[in-house]
């Protein structure tokens, strides 16, 4: 992770979502201390729904079962779903 002092962020500020593309994210320095973190707005939204995911209880409570079964071998082929839901 980079890390720019404010100032220096400011003076190159145009460059940034340039620098900012893909997963790369930058560490903003007030006194030698983070205060804040640049990325781009795909990993910023990104971020925010894997928050959402984790705080769901009910969600995760489902995902956690099919991994089990999964492990377990307890898979359905295309075929074999398509027709338990009638298409």
């Amino acid at each position: 992770m980079e890390r720019l002092t404010i100032t220096e962020a400011r003076n190159r500020f145009m460059k940034l979502p340039d620098q900012t593309a893909g997963n790369q994210i930058i560490a903003v320095t007030r006194r030698n201390k983070e205060v804040m973190a640049m990325m781009s707005w795909e990993l910023y939204e990104g971020l925010l729904e894997t928050i959402e995911i984790l705080a769901d209880q009910e969600l995760m409570k489902n995902i956690k079962r099919g991994i089990k079964e999964i492990k377990s071998g307890k898979t359905y082929t295309i075929e074999e779903s398509r027709k338990s839901l009638g298409l």
